[in-house]
């Protein structure tokens, strides 16, 4: 019966942004469904209104998140910051290099740092600056999944897969990371011209492209072997310094103060969520011992608090004035958002026991070779139900390691269950309302997943053949 029931609401989500086009009423009807089947169809626990309950407090948190990045941008935005950003970015010789600096490298940088779908909505935002469309500025930094692999500082293997430090797991998910990498900025320019209608001239281009991959590959790879933290913090750091000093023609690059006239808001934030993450990270509080802990460590406050010392910084007066109107156009902009994204995480906590069972099932009835193919496409599942790699990890883990039929897979079926979480986060439904709500444009969830399809696809196949051609298995 409840694998019925998770089958219907996944259903009826589907039909609610495919067909109606409206994702809140998929996910309304959906968490209906679910929540009257408890309710009516099997024995009642009381796990339901907790789980409920817990939708609140995470919703409560996303929305400071979504708050404060809004009201960063907003702040920015209202005092002119872009502008120079703007018309010195816009004379490249090649949009196709802004692409690729702002949604491969700086992109990568902050996922990397940061992770839990911040990054996407700072680079969506610039991209709308330098004159890109909105559904460009939305599905491209969505679609840098590889940085995803690293995200957060290695959270998703260290809370969801209980890995610190490197091990098999952790080569294994470079390897399979090499060979899409390496092509994942070819995949980027697809997408660009797609959604900008550009043509490309891959003649000229494709060297630049081709460097942008290599650029990342090469630090990802070195400090992954070594450090679990960092792989993709360096790709986009030490990748960016390495692509604009070989690939980027020498009368496009700006000084040094120009990207620090810039960036210096966006490396306050890092460096006051970094010292917050030390402080407070270990500090949670619990309203009942049945409801998830609150963390002390809010990204969404760090924002506000940049927000506060950049605006006084570059705002000489009506200080007041300025906060309160650029607070009171936030909260007015992502109030649908967070009705939306009440909603998507409500769903995914009253299905992620019946998640788990029909998972375990699933894996029971198929061989090893099915298995591996299975282990990535649940992982991507995951994530597109839940919004994180970390909690697709969390969820499956135990019945991916209850699967396997030799020890020795473990390694390789955990790197592909990491890899499927991460690709899942290009078409996540939270990921993408949380991006939308800082882009003020009528674009539908079922357009920017018809898009990003193309990216879960190509990483899918990348990583099963690579597993075929070089693990034997």
């Amino acid at each position: 019966m409840e694998d019925l029931v998770l089958l219907i609401a996944v259903v009826m989500l589907f039909i609610g942004v495919f067909v109606f086009k409206r994702l809140w009423l998929g996910a309304l009807v959906a968490v209906l469904i679910v929540v009257l089947s408890k309710l009516f169809l099997v024995p009642f626990t009381t796990d339901l209104y907790f789980n409920l309950a817990d939708s609140v407090l995470i919703t409560f948190e996303l929305g400071i998140l979504i708050f404060g990045a809004y009201l960063f941008y907003n702040i920015l935005t209202s005092q002119n910051h872009f502008k120079t950003f703007t018309e010195v970015i816009g004379g490249f010789s090649s949009k196709l290099s802004i692409v690729l600096i702002l949604c491969w490298f700086l992109c990568a940088f902050m996922e990397g740092v940061v992770g839990f779908g911040i990054p996407a909505m700072l680079i969506a935002p610039l991209m709308m600056a330098v004159g890109f469309r909105p559904l460009t500025s939305i599905i491209l930094p969505l679609a840098n999944i590889t940085a995803v692999t690293f995200g957060a500082l290695a959270t998703p293997f260290k809370i969801g897969l209980g890995i610190i430090n490197v091990e098999e797991t952790i080569t294994s998910t470079i390897f399979l990371n090499i060979f899409p990498a390496l092509l994942m900025p070819f995949v980027l320019a697809i997408l660009y011209s797609q959604t900008e209608q550009v043509k490309i001239n891959w003649k000229q281009e494709w060297k630049m492209i081709l460097g942008a991959g290599v650029c990342f590959v090469i630090p990802y790879v070195l400090v992954g072997l070594y450090i679990i933290e960092f792989p993709s913090v360096m790709a986009g750091a030490f990748g960016l310094i390495l692509f604009l000093f070989f690939f980027v023609p020498k009368q496009d690059l700006p000084s040094i103060r120009f990207w620090w006239n810039t960036f210096y808001p966006y490396i306050v934030f890092i460096a006051i969520l970094l010292l917050a993450k030390f402080l407070v990270s270990n500090y949670t509080w619990q309203i009942h011992e049945k409801l998830k802990f609150i963390s002390f460590f809010q990204p969404g406050l760090v924002f506000v608090i940049t927000a506060l010392l950049v605006l006084t910084l570059i705002q000489k007066g009506n200080f007041g004035q300025v906060l309160t109107q650029e607070a009171k156009n936030t909260v007015f902009k992502i109030k649908k958002s967070l009705f939306t994204i009440f909603l998507l995480v409500a769903l995914a906590n009253v299905i992620k026991t019946d998640l788990t069972i029909f998972t375990t099932h699933l894996f029971e009835s198929a061989n090893q070779q099915v298995l591996f193919f299975y282990y990535s496409l649940m992982g991507s599942m995951g994530s597109f139900i839940t919004g994180s790699s970390t909690m697709s990890n969390l969820l499956l883990v135990n019945a991916v390691k209850a699967s396997v039929s030799e020890p020795a897979y473990i390694p390789l079926s955990f790197a592909l269950l990491h890899m499927g979480s991460s690709i899942g986060n290009a078409i996540s439904f939270q990921n993408i309302i949380m991006v939308k709500s800082v882009i003020d444009a009528p674009i539908t969830e079922g357009e920017i997943i018809k898009r990003n399809i193309f990216v879960v696809l190509f990483y899918m196949i990348s990583i099963q053949m690579i597993r075929i051609l070089f693990f034997n298995l």
